[in-house]
């Protein structure tokens, strides 16, 4: 048995040994170089730099975006790569379209003689779907559609004889809920596509619909047309 024994662990450190031998040799002096550079050390540098308040969150467009931006051109520049965008740069221009809700707007919600006004941000979170300068619905009918899904595989349609061309659909957020006659209903626990504020958007601007409110939380988002 102590033979077996060693035998066993010889084989072993003497496949270790290969393994190491055999993926040095496959490495170029570039690869080596840079195996020896990167460290532990250096990856925690770098990313507690990245993540750094200072940065302000790296927003798309932000300062903050091309302070990191800048920082990790640099450090393309130091390893030695060579910068492959604009005019010999490391930077690349790519158009971006960027949308802004203006913080002193409201969502009124009129109906059987009362109104409710919704304060933006607090109360309820707006974005626009569509490329335009400016956006605004004003006086449009809301109509409620459910969870505003259409799964033929689950025999479910919440638009099935309604008409919401034009109009404002509320919606509810999430899958519908397995029930104990139905447990796989919609994959039960889990939660699919269908419950996803990507799919509501998108199957309301397939149905013509103008916006859609999707409560819990509220939210409101004009469709692309």
């Amino acid at each position: 048995m102590r033979t077996l024994k060693v035998i066993l662990l010889s084989s072993l450190i003497t496949l270790m040994a290969f393994s190491q031998i055999t993926v040095t040799n496959f490495l170029t002096d570039d690869a080596k170089r840079a195996m020896d550079y990167i460290t532990e050390d250096y990856i925690r540098a770098n990313v507690q730099f990245l993540a750094h308040d200072l940065l302000e969150g790296r927003g798309t467009g932000s300062r903050g975006e091309l302070l990191a931006a800048t920082y990790i051109a640099t450090q393309f520049k130091l390893l030695g790569l060579e910068p492959g965008g604009d005019n010999g740069s490391y930077f690349q221009k790519v158009p971006l379209s960027g949308v802004r809700t203006f913080p002193d707007k409201e969502m009124v919600v009129k109906g059987k003689g009362k109104t409710i006004k919704f304060k933006y941000y607090d109360e309820f979170i707006a974005v626009s779907g569509v490329k335009k300068d400016f956006v605004s619905i004003k006086d449009a009918e809301v109509v409620f559609v459910g969870y505003g899904i259409v799964a033929p595989e689950q025999n479910w349609d919440d638009y099935k004889g309604v008409d919401v061309s034009g109009k404002i659909l509320l919606m509810l957020n999430d899958d519908p809920p397995a029930t104990p006659e139905e447990p796989n209903l919609f994959g039960g626990k889990a939660r699919t596509y269908y419950g996803r504020w990507t799919y509501k958007y998108e199957i309301a601007a397939k149905k013509g619909a103008l916006g859609a409110i999707i409560e819990s939380p509220l939210i409101g988002l004009p469709i692309p047309r």
